[in-house]
């Protein structure tokens, strides 16, 4: 079922998808996305202090989907064709998942600057799940 995620666990994270908000660790000070569980850094649980990024990262990894893409971005993949995600170093720090926009597959590079923005991911269950994607930096 790919990477499924109910509709009341969207919503509960929903400043971590829209705001991109993470959690500085208490006990270590590391950035964290999303802002749950224990600290990816240190494995302390003792709790975060919400951090607001200013949403610009650099990429640390690429790679583009050119088929097979999971259940959830099947209609996406038939409708545009390949696409590109990877992962996104903020600069506060954080390292987490993101979908390219507003460029060709294969335009973005290890190592270039992406800027947040949000944008439509998904639908599923007949809703429209909105986030953070990233785009090239000009």
């Amino acid at each position: 079922m790919g990477a499924y995620v109910s509709l009341p666990t969207w919503w509960l994270n929903s400043d971590a998808r829209y705001r991109l908000v993470l959690g500085e660790c208490e006990a270590c000070g590391a950035m964290n996305f999303p802002a749950e569980g224990v600290c990816a850094e240190c494995n302390s649980d003792a709790g975060y202090e919400e951090v607001e990024p200013e949403g610009t990262g650099t990429m640390q990894a690429v790679t583009v989907i050119s088929g097979g893409a999971p259940p959830e971005f099947a209609a996406y993949q038939d409708r545009e064709g390949a696409f590109a995600t990877g992962i996104v170093e903020l600069d506060e720090g954080a390292r987490l998942p993101a979908m390219l926009c507003d460029c060709e597959p294969g335009e973005v590079e290890r190592g270039d600057r992406v800027e947040a923005v949000i944008r439509k991911i998904y639908t599923q269950e007949g809703v429209p799940r909105y986030g953070a994607k990233f785009r090239p930096i000009e």
